[in-house]
């Protein structure tokens, strides 16, 4: 399994890694490119997910490290 994870959320590389690939990215450097064929994206507010990002990805999981998900298009979920 690959997952894509913003860098600013702690520790997510050492309590993700015993289930897959993770790849840490800057949130403003998180691109349709950079998930393509990642399986899990964990994000953080600065990383608008939409249609835009996710158009074309094997992503089926998405997670928010955040108290809102405003940031997150539910309806395209």
């Amino acid at each position: 399994m690959k997952i894509v994870a913003d860098v600013n959320i702690p520790f997510v590389k050492k309590c993700f890694s015993s289930i897959g690939e993770v790849t840490i990215v800057g949130g403003r450097e998180i691109t349709s490119g950079v998930i393509a064929d990642a399986d899990a994206l964990l994000v953080r507010s600065i990383t608008p997910v939409d249609e835009k990002l996710l158009a074309g990805s094997k992503v089926r999981f998405v997670a928010t490290a955040t108290i809102g998900f405003d940031h997150v298009d539910i309806d395209f979920l």
